[in-house]
Parts: structure tokens; sequence; C-alpha cells
């Protein structure tokens, strides 16, 4: 089954310089535009989802209902709660946690607002893109064994070839080690890297901590503006 969804909602563009992946819903379209691509950066994004490779995969394809392939529009707070029963620790549990450790800090409670801020816009996606999504790549897990199919293309590890820095959070349950390093292992070239970082107070979620923690501004991203300037 073509991905049509990925291609109307997430149609990457390319750029003449290195890319830079901020969400990994893109990542999956680099082989079809790497031509015009050096590199890519992933930030926090899982490309492989073998079943038991995390306690988030499994309970998603478990909880997520089949029906909603023929929703038009998912809506924002439907993906919240799903999310929050898939792995309660990450999206409810360790937020309290951060909230209460953050309080004698104001910078790290000004971002933990923020954050939560952001969170609470819960914004609708496409139906076919969220069936997709959980079909072929959680489910199936299509794009690490090399089966995805986009623009009449099977895609998978063998077809990117451009050099990638992949920055890992090892406090993130939802981007695990193990479903990138995976996937850069069976990759033809070996023009990558990992960068592990261990995460930070005021942060909330930590799937959101390399794009809005200080100290990942302060450490990983140097690291990568280096990277990309190599």
């Amino acid at each position: 089954m073509p991905c049509e969804g990925f291609t109307r909602v997430a149609g990457i563009k390319a750029v003449p310089h290195r890319a830079l992946a901020r969400r990994h819903n893109r990542s999956y379209l680099l082989p079809l535009e790497q031509e015009s691509v050096r590199g890519l950066v992933l930030l926090g994004a899982p490309l492989c989802f073998a079943s038991g490779s995390s306690q988030f995969r499994d309970a998603l394809v478990s909880l997520f209902p089949r029906a909603l392939a023929e929703a038009e529009i998912v809506p924002g707070s439907l993906l919240s709660q799903v999310s929050a029963l898939a792995c309660p620790d990450a999206f409810v549990w360790a937020r309290l946690r951060d909230a209460v450790l953050s309080i004698a800090d104001p910078t790290a409670m000004d971002v933990y607002a923020r954050v939560e801020r952001w969170a609470l816009d819960e914004v609708p996606l496409p139906g076919p893109l969220v069936s997709e999504i959980v079909q072929l790549l959680y489910r199936e897990n299509r794009f690490c064994r090399g089966t995805l199919t986009i623009r009449d293309r099977s895609l998978g590890p063998s077809s990117v070839r451009v050099p990638i820095l992949a920055i890992v959070n090892t406090a993130d349950e939802i981007a695990r080690l193990n479903s990138v390093k995976h996937f850069l292992d069976e990759m033809p070239i070996k023009e990558t890297r990992i960068i592990e970082y261990p995460g930070e107070v005021g942060i909330g979620l930590q799937h959101l901590a390399l794009l809005a923690g200080p100290q990942a501004h302060a450490r990983i991203w140097p690291a990568i503006f280096t990277w990309l300037d190599m």
C-alpha cells in the first residue's frame, strides 16, 4: 500500500545544504529527495519499531483503533489520550515529577510552563496520515524492514545514502537508542554518528528536550552545527 498520507501531508522539500530533520515524519521521505541533500540530522527520531522494542510501541499498536483509518481528521485530544495510555510514565508521571523538581529553579519552571502550554494546543492530524504511521511504521515496521512504499519506491536502510547525525535522548521513552542504531547499522553508508544526551529537568516531555532544553542548546546544538559545517 503506497503511503498517500505521507506524500500529501509530510512532503519534504530538499535543501542545497545539509538537511535538518526536526520531526521524524519527514525523515521517511529523505530517500526520495537525497540527490540534493548532503546530510541529515535526526533529533529524537525513531526509525525502527520491531515488536518488543519499546513499551510505547507495543502499547500504541494495541490501543490505537483500526477504525481511525476511515476518519478524515483525528482530534489532537485523542492523540494525547492514546499516547498517555500507551506510556503513562512519559506523558503523565514524568511530567508531574519534573514539575516538582522545577519549583526551586525559575529558569527550569519557565521552560516547563512553556512546554506544557505548547502541549495543550493538541493539533489535529489527517486521518490517513495517522493511520499510515500507526499501521505501516509502528505495527509493520516497514521502513526499518525496507518495505515502505512511497511514490512507487520501496524505502528502507539500503535506500539512505547520505551522512547522518542522530541525537538520542536516553531519557526519552518514545525514541529509544535501539530504534535508531539498528537502522544506522543496516545502512550501506557508514558516515553515521550518534550523540547520546541524558535529558534534563524542566522539560516535562523528554521527547521535546532536544528542542527546548537549555542544556541541549548549550551542549548538543554546538556539536550539531560543528557537524553541519564539516
